[in-house]
């Protein structure tokens, strides 16, 4: 019995060294000294807006001066780092997102049309994933960011076209916006979703013209189906976690966010976060399911070097493109099958909404609605004033998510209510031509994103992509925040364009300060930590050539990652 003892003990002893290796060899220590020199440090703080040089010790930035004066400060054994002219400044920081959600690319296939992909027919989304199949013998088969209004067909793929993907496996294709889904036979059986099947509140199962099931799903109707889905086996969920890691890192981005974690999401991050396997910081914002688990003991929120319990996520409309973000006023044109007077729909009564927001934030946590539509953000922030007037002591600022069609009204009662909007603003860049010609009209499409408005109103708000709606490329987010130009070239609403500097501090400064961590990055100052991208150039100077920049270098707590490391 003895011996045996003595056997597991060792094996234990094993397990525990590799498991700590296996940290290190992922988080690799910081190098006691580091002066980055030669180039345009751009600090993103008012106090100090610029140095020509920066000493960084053990990750933490001590100083910033004069490069001789700073090198005398250090051993000769510093590390120097030459910018060559180029641009330091803080690590770009994603408001809002999905990660690993654009990771899907190693395991999934990317039906996007231009101008993010190449797919421009359901036949040719068939035959990719017919080829998936061939590539990937068993599990479900994924597509995603296809877009209906961009295929010639300009419509989903059915349900039997689907079907002759594969009889035997689940195959499902999601919608650019993550809103709708469509799904094969074997899919809606293995959810156990029959003929039978009611339209849930804030969601509907698509019916062909003899009223049977087309596996188109949407809103709350999709929701069960892709948690189910993208509940991924680990080994895939691990090549959709370095998928992502290594696009993040080489955009420049040192803090990612996933923004509606169920729990199992959390769950299934756990042993990532644990073990330090994901290279950037991440913000993990729970649904309120998850959250509600977490206040009753139920789940464990998973603690690791660089993770970081964000809001509550609740959802209160869906998508603009898709025809369920809730308008005030009717959509410009709809599909013939739709009412004329048709205004989209709430994801939650406002009832509903209300209470939820009042719980959390009476709880204490920040709270984060994605509302699209005016109608939605009108009912967001009247829940908002109740749970403020719940709970006055409160100082937990709530967040809108897109934001897309706040009024002048609604953006004046943010400030009032202290409010951090954060617009997806590349909707213009995407969608802009669409929602100008069909889906909100002329008038309206120019008032998408009102950064200007909330500039004036003095709000802090942020900018995101949604990824994996779209790829989060900020260098794009600050250039169309600055240009507002669509995928034709056209403009839309110029007088809604703000400064480079203005959207610059959105995807820096700001977006800390709405995930709660501005006292940590964001910035470059004595203090902060050394989350830092080393660009080619100055976007400043030159934000109209966005798609040339080269990012040289991106370091995370001081730690090097981008070229090396997971990058390579």
């Amino acid at each position: 019995m003895k011996i045996w003892l003595g056997i597991v003990a060792v094996l234990a002893l094993v397990v525990i060294a590799a498991l700590a290796g296996l940290h290190r060899w992922f988080n690799p220590p910081a190098p006691a000294a580091q002066l980055f020199f030669n180039g345009t440090i751009l600090t993103m703080d008012p106090a100090m807006p610029e140095s020509s040089a920066m000493l960084v010790q053990r990750g933490e930035i001590v100083e910033l001066g004069d490069v001789d004066t700073l090198r005398d400060k250090v051993s000769r054994d510093v590390i120097a780092v030459d910018l060559q002219g180029g641009t330091l400044m803080p690590g770009f920081i994603e408001a809002h997102g999905h990660f690993p959600g654009e990771g899907l690319s190693a395991i999934a296939v990317d039906a996007n049309s231009p101008p993010i992909g190449d797919l421009y027919s359901i036949e040719t989304l068939i035959e990719r994933l017919k080829l998936l199949a061939q590539r990937r013998p068993s599990g479900t088969l994924l597509a995603y960011g296809f877009d209906d209004t961009t295929v010639g067909e300009q419509r989903f793929p059915t349900r039997q076209e689907l079907d002759s993907v594969s009889e035997t496996r689940p195959v499902l294709v999601m919608h650019i916006s993550g809103h709708f889904g469509v799904v094969n036979s074997v899919a809606l059986q293995t959810m156990g979703i029959d003929e039978s099947v009611q339209d849930p509140e804030g969601g509907y199962y698509g019916r062909d013209s003899d009223g049977r099931l087309n596996g188109l799903l949407a809103e709350t109707a999709f929701n069960p189906v892709r948690a189910r889905i993208l509940d991924l086996p680990a080994m895939d969920g691990f090549r959709v976690m370095r998928q992502a890691s290594r696009l993040y890192l080489s955009r420049g981005i040192t803090f990612a966010q996933n923004g509606l974690a169920d729990a199992a999401a959390i769950r299934a991050l756990g042993p990532v976060i644990r073990y330090g396997l994901v290279p950037v910081r991440l913000s993990i914002w729970p649904d309120a399911d998850a959250q509600q688990q977490i206040t009753q003991g139920r789940l464990s929120f998973p603690e690791g070097e660089r993770s970081y319990r964000g809001s509550v996520k609740l959802v209160s409309d869906g998508s603009l493109q898709g025809y369920t973000g809730f308008l005030s006023q009717p959509y410009f044109s709809v599909p013939e099958d739709y009412p004329a007077e048709y205004l989209g729909f709430p994801t939650l009564s406002e009832q509903a909404l209300a209470e939820q927001v009042t719980r959390f934030h009476c709880q204490d946590l920040q709270v984060a609605i994605h509302a699209n539509g005016d109608a939605a953000i009108a009912m967001s922030l009247e829940a908002i004033a109740a749970a403020r007037t719940q709970c006055p002591g409160i100082k937990q600022q709530p967040v809108i998510i897109h934001a897309q069609m706040a009024t002048s009204e609604q953006l004046q009662r943010m400030a009032e209510l202290d409010v951090i909007p954060s617009f997806f603003n590349t909707h213009v860049y995407y969608w802009g031509d669409r929602h100008r010609d069909i889906f909100l009209g002329p008038e309206r499409a120019e008032r998408i994103s009102p950064l200007a408005e909330a500039d004036q109103q003095g709000l802090p708000f942020t900018l995101h992509a949604d990824s994996p709606v779209v790829p989060f490329q900020p260098l794009q987010l600050v250039w169309n925040a600055v240009h507002r130009q669509t995928a034709s070239g056209q403009l839309l609403g110029a007088e809604q364009a703000v400064s480079v500097e203005r959207a610059l501090k959105a995807v820096t400064v700001d977006a800390a300060r709405q995930l709660g961590v501005e006292n940590e990055v964001g910035q470059l100052r004595p203090g902060l930590r050394a989350d830092l991208v080393w660009l080619d150039r100055d976007p400043r100077e030159s934000i109209a050539d966005w798609k040339l920049f080269q990012v040289r270098g991106v370091w995370v707590d001081g730690v090097r990652r981008y070229p090396d490391g997971m990058t390579e």
